[in-house]
């Protein structure tokens, strides 16, 4: 049996990283996009050094069946990141169509008509280059797993009895363990499903619930310190303006003001998955 290969752009990331495990471990031929190796690579997998902003070597895409799309320029990195990201997508798609390859986008369900993050709006305006007759573009919520910011999140919590809420917590989010996820768009190839689809939990929390959970599970007594977003997003452009560098950016800022809660259940029953609620998902990250 000839096994399937799979492109990922993006594989220095936490998705992207995963994505290359769990589809090598299932067997199939991964090539994985990187803007620079690796120093632990994954045995077996062919790794390619690869931007956003050069020309793309057409070689690398020969014999290739899938890809998926999970590269991303921040704007706090590059302060022409949107328009790259925009030339950088559609250079993929063109190839994709001329060596008959099928693109999976990777979006967010930060990507919407009220964005105002350079994310959001950009990853919106990515969207719309692919052709949902054909093509797969996923919007996942908040991701969970060992790394990322659900990561970072509980190494704050676990490190801390004090937590600053910011609006009082009231935003909503929809997670999706990693582990779906990769199921998911495995799913996505091998069933030939096209289209775009919000992939997480059907039921949202708050913020502030999710950081209770998080600190129930660590046994914590987790006491919050409530900040109104404008004065966070102040203190956050000061503090670039300035150069410094703090843990929060006031693109994360403008995330937060715009969470959404989408409805998913028609979308993960194309799928026929289950996905974990957020506390399993925690569970599982935690044991």
């Amino acid at each position: 049996m000839i096994k399937p290969t799979i492109i990922i752009t993006g594989a220095n990331g936490f998705i992207g990283e995963q994505l290359v495990h769990y589809f090598f471990v299932n067997g199939w031929n991964v090539k994985a996009f990187v803007r620079n190796i690796p120093n632990e690579i994954v045995r077996d997998v062919e790794y390619v050094e690869y931007s956003l902003e050069t020309q793309l070597d057409e070689n690398a895409f020969e014999s290739v069946d899938y890809l998926v799309h999970c590269a991303y320029l921040r704007f706090d990195e590059n302060n022409d990141a949107d328009a790259i990201n925009i030339s950088g997508t559609k250079r993929l798609i063109a190839i994709c169509r001329k060596k008959n390859i099928k693109p999976l986008f990777l979006s967010s369900f930060s990507a919407h008509k009220l964005a105002e993050s350079h994310y959001g709006k950009t990853k919106l305006a990515c969207e719309h280059l692919f052709d949902l007759a054909i093509d797969v573009v996923l919007k996942p919520g908040f991701v969970i797993g060992k790394k990322g910011l659900a990561a970072e999140l509980i190494k704050t919590i676990r490190s801390t009895s004090f937590f600053p809420l910011i609006s009082a917590g009231i935003q909503p989010i929809q997670t999706i363990h990693i582990d779906d996820l990769c199921q998911i768009i495995a799913l996505a190839f091998t069933r030939n499903i096209h289209g775009l689809f919000y992939i997480a939990e059907p039921e949202a929390i708050t913020m502030k619930v999710f950081y209770q959970e998080v600190a129930h599970q660590l046994n914590k007594k987790l006491r919050f310190i409530y900040f109104p977003l404008p004065l966070l997003f102040f203190i956050c452009k000061t503090a670039e303006f300035m150069g410094l560098h703090l843990r929060v950016s006031s693109e994360s800022v403008l995330g937060l003001k715009h969470l959404l809660k989408f409805e998913t259940k028609d979308d993960l029953q194309k799928f026929d998955v289950n996905v974990m609620s957020y506390r399993e998902s925690l569970q599982s990250v935690l044991k």
